[in-house]
């Protein structure tokens, strides 16, 4: 049974429970008057042993009708309620003294056991009717339950009070032939419909088929029994059709009580397990359940979704939980896809990303079939976020350890490599410091550049290398005045020009406003361009342009650097602004660097409330363009900005073919 529906079904129960108690009290009462009035009434002995039997074949016959009901009530199979009526039908004949007729007077004796031939036609109808494939008039039956009750007792009653009263088909010893050939039509149809019901219950597994097989088989040995004593009408033989008729109720009413035996049994071993399994169900402290019915509405949340919301929403209503649970988790594009899939295969699993929670839940979802015309969805989800935050920290420290070994392994390089120069030089110096003063002026001169430069890639190494671990500590002083921006950019690309004509690069300034004053850091400002530029002229090759434009609006001050250099991939582009990153991370890279010069560049534009952007393909160039607030602090003047030349010469130290 669906745990759902255990309140309405115990509903159910209860009624037919009662339905059943109700039908018990009223055979009592009845049995009670009888047995007051027969007490009363000064009767021979023969009389009240055939009014006992009477009324005992009544109470047992109404027993075995509603044996057959409970057991239909069971298994719901349609043959089975149709085959009721047939029980039903006997039990009115025997009521009105219609079939194992008892008389009281012995000239009464020859009459046969049979009387009434419409109302046992009836019953070899329904018993067909039960046993056909015709499912749409079977399901017509079923489907008006009380209307063929009522249908059945009227006609029993009815037809076989004028048949009874008209004698048309009285059969008499003149009428022998048609007798016997009558019973033998009856005894053919029962062993034909025993031997059917017999084989349905060993296909279908069921065992009150094999009851009504048995209990059907009996009516054919009662219908050959009236032939054999048609010419033997005596009262012990009566009798005999009598106990044969007791046998025919007592196997419906002795398998039903077996069948309740068993399927008392059989739910108690249910019920354990249904028990252990609610309890894992509802109590499960890993995970959370729901079921929701086929239109997606809730009908079921275990403990945990129940204290969760309880907890966070103080509801446990499940109309309330169910259009929370709806908000919080928004399938957007998915529902469809996991619809289909649903449809499809029966089950979808997947992730789900809770809009409004900012959860993460590996999620389980699967059609369910509690009984033939009902579907449900069972939701069964894991919440992973803490493991998501966990394998996105593992995976950032394995990246951060990978890029600190390169950015060690890069800077030693980096270190290394100007004091080799620094090294060579002092020690061919010292050769020359004896000598005249002429030589040691000749070989100064001729490496003091190269000294130089190698002081302006450490003191530019050691700069970045503060300036990233003072952002990292928050001890980055940022000095924010009022400068005319375009007069800083341009001042600082026209301050790099000489040095990318060593490439044979040239550079081209373009702006659509002249003075624009906003509030910037003017140093770092100078910095973010100087970077740009630098990188610009090392990845270009000779004989190209880069083009730096400045467009101004009412909101925001563009910047644009544009270069026909090597360009990025797309893939490099979302990692090029992460510290210590490289695209060449080899010691036989044709450019310097230790990778922190773009990641500075970005934490300028972030410091400006900025927005920094790459466009660039493979061999076709790149393009940056920094987006910066057109504002301005409105209690300070404007501020002059001359650009710093050691400042050049530190970010453009990497470019070896120096101005001479």
């Amino acid at each position: 049974m669906n745990i759902i529906e255990k309140d309405y079904s115990d509903k159910r129960q209860n009624k037919k429970n009662i339905y059943i108690a109700l039908t018990l009290i009223i055979l009592s009462i009845v049995v009670a008057i009888n047995t007051f009035i027969s007490f009363k009434i000064d009767v021979g002995y023969l009389e009240a042993t055939l009014g006992f039997i009477k009324l005992f074949s009544f109470i047992i016959s109404i027993l075995g009708f509603i044996s057959c009901l409970i057991s239909y009530n069971r298994v719901k199979k349609d043959s089975i309620f149709i085959i009721s009526l047939m029980y039903l039908g006997l039990s009115i004949d025997i009521l009105l003294e219609q079939i194992d007729y008892l008389t009281f007077y012995n000239n009464e004796l020859t009459i046969p056991i049979y009387i009434t031939v419409s109302t046992s036609i009836l019953r070899v109808l329904i018993l067909c009717i039960a046993l056909s494939k015709n499912n749409k008039l079977k399901s017509m039956i079923v489907g008006n339950k009380i209307k063929s009750i009522v249908f059945v007792m009227a006609y029993t009653y009815v037809l076989g009070i004028i048949e009874m009263k008209s004698n048309i088909f009285n059969f008499n010893k003149n009428a022998s032939l048609y007798f016997i050939l009558y019973n033998t039509f009856l005894a053919t149809v029962y062993v034909m419909s025993s031997l059917r019901l017999f084989i349905r219950g060993m296909k279908e597994k069921e065992y009150i088929y094999s009851v009504l097989s048995s209990s059907i088989f009996i009516l054919s040995i009662k219908a050959i029994f009236a032939i054999f004593a048609l010419n033997r009408v005596t009262f012990i033989y009566k009798l005999v059709s009598v106990m044969l008729t007791y046998i025919t109720y007592l196997i419906v009413i002795m398998g039903a009580l077996i069948e309740l035996y068993i399927r008392i049994n059989k739910t108690n071993i249910l019920n354990e397990k249904l028990s252990a399994f609610y309890n894992l169900v509802n109590n499960n402290k890993y995970s959370g359940m729901l079921i929701y019915s086929e239109e997606f509405d809730l009908l079921y949340a275990n403990k945990r979704v129940m204290d969760y919301y309880l907890m966070k929403h103080n509801t446990s209503d499940l109309n309330k939980i169910e259009e929370i649970s709806k908000n919080e988790f928004n399938l957007g594009n998915k529902s469809e896809e996991i619809i289909n899939k649903l449809y499809e295969n029966g089950v979808w699993r997947g992730i789900i990303n809770s809009s409004s929670t900012n959860k993460v839940v590996d999620c389980w979802i699967q059609l369910m079939h509690p009984s033939e015309d009902k579907t449900e969805i069972s939701v069964t989800y894991i919440d992973i976020s803490e493991e998501i935050k966990m394998e996105i920290e593992v995976e950032k420290r394995r990246v951060y350890d990978k890029e600190r070994s390169n950015f060690i392994a890069n800077i030693s390089h980096e270190l290394k490599t100007p004091l080799n120069l620094f090294y060579s030089t002092t020690q061919l110096l010292d050769r020359f410091v004896d000598k005249k003063e002429e030589d040691f002026r000749r070989i100064y001169n001729k490496y003091n550049k190269t000294l130089s430069t190698n002081c302006n890639r450490m003191m530019r190494l050691i700069d970045n290398i503060m300036d990233l671990s003072s952002g990292d500590v928050g001890t980055l002083n940022y000095k924010f005045k009022n400068y005319n921006i375009v007069s800083i950019i341009e001042n600082v690309t026209l301050s790099v020009i000489d040095y990318a004509l060593l490439k044979y690069i040239n550079i081209e300034f373009d702006t659509n406003e002249e003075d624009v004053i906003v509030k910037c850091d003017a140093s770092m400002i100078e910095r973010m361009i100087l970077n740009l530029l630098s990188n610009a002229i090392k990845f270009s090759s000779e004989n190209t342009r880069i083009f730096v434009n400045v467009f101004v609006n009412d909101d925001w001050v563009e910047i644009y650097i544009k270069d026909e250099g090597i360009g990025i991939s797309k893939k490099d582009q979302e990692i090029i602004f992460n510290r210590f990153v490289q695209i060449d991370k080899s010691f036989t890279r044709i450019n310097e660097g230790i990778g922190v010069g773009l990641s500075v560049v970005r934490s300028i534009v972030d410091t400006h409330n900025g927005n920094l952007y790459i466009d660039s393909d493979i061999n076709k160039g790149s393009e940056f363009k920094i987006v910066l607030p057109n504002q301005r602090l409105e209690d300070l003047g404007l501020e002059n900005y001359d650009v710093n030349t050691n400042k050049v010469e530190q970010e453009l130290s990497d470019i070896y073919e120096l101005l001479g």
